[in-house]
């Protein structure tokens, strides 16, 4: 009960960051003093509904994607230019709304999700998973269709797993046509297209198809209106992959670190980079998953919330954090130099678009925009402009400082009892 009354506690003051709105403590009536009443075997437990929490399986399936984050992230950063930039994010698009709907089949599930069968469903699922991720690097290869025919069969067969598995599903009886229909009908068929054109041919046809996928949601989640979201697991499984994503951070300055001489440099950047993952990572679980939460459980079209919140804003938050892991992984190696080349320069804008989409998100939330972050967003952009002129370790430090900053004043200002400064936006609640 402590651990609910705390996560309650940290949602109401960042959706104080939102709304202005603070619940104040009611005390409790004692009643009667009559003497304690006889317990009942089981009957606390049963008036308490249970969470469901993320399954073993659930778990496994994910592995999976840290592979395909892995992959992904070698990829940009050895991506040429912007537009080389641009095609090794464009695979996250698939892999990520695949994932999405994995998620969904999941909580819609229930304790179906851990049965031999929601199990089996889920490795199958996992399997076409492994195969686009084993894809990714040899995706725009020319004159050699290997990867991106690969990378889209598996992505069609996990398209068609996830629209037979959640067809049977009562949730979704009645609405035939729906962002994961949808997603099978056009995109699948698309980057099928694309794997067999060469060049910008593909690139096109497989922006294309990411853009149906992404529009899916936009024009299709009303179709999920009347699904209730179980409030415990969505959030559980959004935060688990921002752990997926944060381990990548880890892996890019190990690595790098265990493969250079431990020069002062070398292990100066390491305890900077360190020190700004454990921010990222404070940024998001201390104030911002409670308030995913609190308006998942709160907000009268749940729909809208797993669209916006869930869906949209964690893949930039996703984005964001693996251009973290590129920009440091490429200071590890140069820590004194200036970045060169777009993959050296990812760390500031990740950095800023990770403050920037919590922005965002609270507008969705709660109708305003939480100015602490806004300023630390526009800081980081500054810093972004300015990181071709200074040492890496310099853009590194910045960047935690920025983020220390935004922490640190939340934290006090949350303490102190006051609200948060907002920019008032119009709010799109119950839209």
């Amino acid at each position: 009960m402590d651990g609910h009354v705390s996560e309650l506690e940290s949602a109401t003051a960042d959706g104080r960051a939102g709304d202005g709105v603070a619940l104040e403590p009611v005390a409790e009536d004692p009643g009667p003093a009559t003497g304690p009443e006889p317990e009942v075997p089981g009957a606390t437990e049963d008036l308490i509904p249970r969470e469901q929490r993320v399954t073993w399986g659930e778990l496994f399936f994910d592995v999976v994607w840290v592979f395909a984050v892995t992959q992904l992230s070698d990829s940009l950063a050895h991506a040429h230019g912007p537009g080389g930039a641009a095609k090794a994010l464009l695979l996250l698009v698939p892999l990520w709304w695949c994932w999405v709907g994995a998620t969904v089949l999941g909580n819609t599930a229930g304790d179906a999700v851990d049965s031999t069968r929601g199990r089996m469903v889920l490795f199958a699922l996992a399997g076409c998973g492994l195969v686009m991720s084993v894809g990714i690097p040899r995706a725009y290869e020319s004159g050699d269709h290997g990867g991106a025919v690969l990378f889209a069969l598996a992505y069609l067969a996990l398209r068609a797993g996830l629209w037979a598995a959640l067809r049977t599903r009562p949730e979704f009886a009645g609405t035939p046509w729906n962002p994961f229909t949808a997603a099978l009908a056009t995109a699948a068929p698309l980057f099928l297209l694309g794997a067999v054109l060469e060049g910008p041919a593909r690139v096109t046809v497989w922006a294309a198809a990411a853009a149906a996928d992404i529009l899916a949601w936009v024009l299709l989640s009303s179709k999920l209106c009347r699904i209730r979201f179980e409030t415990a697991h969505l959030p559980e499984r959004f935060g688990l992959f921002l752990i997926i994503a944060l381990g990548e951070t880890v892996m890019a300055i190990g690595t790098q670190a265990s493969s250079h001489p431990f020069t002062a440099p070398e292990l100066a950047s390491l305890a900077v980079g360190f020190v700004l993952i454990l921010l990222l990572w404070w940024t998001y679980f201390h104030f911002g998953a409670p308030a995913a939460r609190h308006s998942l459980e709160t907000d009268p079209r749940q729909s809208r919330i797993v669209r916006e919140i869930f869906t949209y804003c964690h893949a930039l938050y996703v984005t964001s954090i693996i251009f973290v892991a590129v920009g440091l992984k490429k200071l590890m190696a140069h820590p004194l130099d200036a970045p060169e080349g777009t993959p050296a320069l990812l760390l500031a804008p990740g950095i800023a678009l990770f403050l920037l989409t919590f922005c965002y998100s609270r507008w969705q939330m709660f109708g305003g925009v939480g100015t602490i972050r806004f300023c630390g967003g526009v800081a980081a952009v500054v810093l972004a402009c300015l990181a071709p002129l200074l040492p890496g370790i310099v853009v590194a430090a910045l960047g935690a400082a920025i983020l220390s900053t935004v922490n640190v004043s939340e934290a006090y200002v949350v303490g102190s009892g006051r609200t948060i400064p907002l920019l008032n936006l119009p709010s799109f609640r119950g839209r």
